[in-house]
């Protein structure tokens, strides 16, 4: 049809499995190998071979479609057009991702990242289970800890050295729970008065299971 060179190619994915990594196998997690995703772009005016760091998420996709077609985005939308990142007007477009897995038990893991530094905090509270770690990207990209035998790359959560930077992150990760209305906080954060939403319609307990068949 001759729209090749006036067609934007996006290419992306979902998010990863560790396979391995960290000991993981599957989504449930929020390490760098799980949480990032590929973002290939060609298209007109987007200059060949060049990178930008990964501030987008995939919900900025419909915002950045609208955007470079000139189509007003629907009221539902909630992304940020990356447009002029990919046309090298900015480098950037946010400064700090928000990464939730809340599946299992209440409130699951939450992190956050801003500029090198990343957080990860994990609770249950039917296991007891109340985990802090705190990773600087630049000096540990693969998020390393002491399990992996390199004292250079560890969970620097305990490190005194980094306590005023574990405060910030921890600020930040709750000031991003309040900006998105998130519901399920930590045992040690303020709850705002916000009510979790339960998803999904209860079960019927009066209305007999069929058997199951074995084939």
């Amino acid at each position: 049809m001759g729209e090749l060179d006036n067609t934007y190619i996006f290419y992306t994915a979902d998010h990863g499995i560790a396979i391995g990594r960290h000991g993981l196998q599957g989504k449930q997690n929020l390490y760098e190998h799980t949480w990032r995703v590929p973002m290939i772009v060609k298209g007109p005016n987007i200059k060949p071979g060049s990178r930008a760091p990964g501030n987008v998420y995939l919900g900025d996709l419909l915002a950045t479609f609208c955007d470079l077609t000139g189509v007003t985005p629907p009221e539902t939308n909630e992304g940020t057009s990356f447009k002029p990142v990919l046309l090298g007007e900015k480098h950037t477009i946010r400064n700090t991702l928000y990464g939730v897995y809340n599946g299992g038990e209440k409130p699951g893991m939450r992190s956050v990242k801003q500029g090198d530094w990343k957080l990860i905090e994990y609770e249950s509270a039917n296991s007891g289970v109340r985990e802090t770690q705190l990773f600087n990207l630049r000096e540990n990209p693969h998020e390393l800890l002491a399990e992996h035998k390199d004292p250079k790359a560890t969970n620097l959560e305990k490190n005194t050295q980094h306590a005023d930077k574990l405060k910030e992150m921890r600020a930040l990760l709750l000031a991003e729970m309040r900006r998105l209305n998130d519901p399920w906080r930590f045992s040690d954060r303020p709850e705002d008065g916000l009510t979790p939403i339960k998803v999904g319609k209860p079960r019927d307990k009066k209305k007999p299971k069929k058997p199951r068949q074995e084939h």
